[in-house]
């Protein structure tokens, strides 16, 4: 909003030097403004997310399982998870959860891409670096993003180099 108010004092101040006969029709003053909008929101942050809630796949850390379930549908199967709890595992996403509640949601490699807060990134580490920018940590099996105790992990194959995973989970409770 702040980028389209000083947009739109830019354009009027300088209007407001220009000679009647060549000042702009007003619709190409509103077009103006209307593009630089569009493109301002293509460029909005992937991450971290304005809400300060992330979104995997169409999940957060705040759903409960029955959210899950309702956008997915019944789990394909479930395991253990490696902390505690449950994890369900659908076409789209591995979900962590524990008395109902996501602890943690797992896109595998092999989905090609994966959705963070409503934006497509294609499951590789050049794409993933341009999409996020540089990392905030990085560790023997990945790198990856804290934001507001909401973490978002890349795991890495050493040899190959490629995408084996994206994980979001509580940054506070590992």
């Amino acid at each position: 909003m702040f980028t389209i108010m000083m947009l739109l004092t830019g354009m009027l101040s300088s209007l407001s030097m220009q000679n009647p006969v060549s000042a702009p029709a007003p619709h190409a003053a509103s077009s103006a403004v209307y593009g630089s909008a569009v493109h301002a929101a293509a460029l909005a942050p992937v991450y971290p997310a304005g809400s300060g809630v992330e979104k995997l796949n169409g999940l957060s850390l705040d759903d409960r399982l029955d959210d899950v379930k309702a956008l997915y549908g019944e789990p394909n199967d479930t395991a253990p998870a490696y902390m505690s709890g449950e994890e369900y595992r659908f076409d789209k996403a591995n979900v962590g959860a524990y008395e109902g509640w996501v602890y943690y949601i797992s896109v595998p490699g092999s989905a090609q891409a994966f959705d963070l807060n409503g934006r497509s990134i294609r499951m590789d580490k050049l794409a993933i670096l341009a999409a996020l920018g540089q990392p905030d940590f990085s560790a023997e099996d990945g790198f990856g993003y804290e934001h507001d105790g909401q973490a978002l992990k890349f795991f890495i194959d050493p040899s190959s180099g490629d995408v084996r995973s994206v994980e979001l989970f509580d940054s506070e409770s590992t």
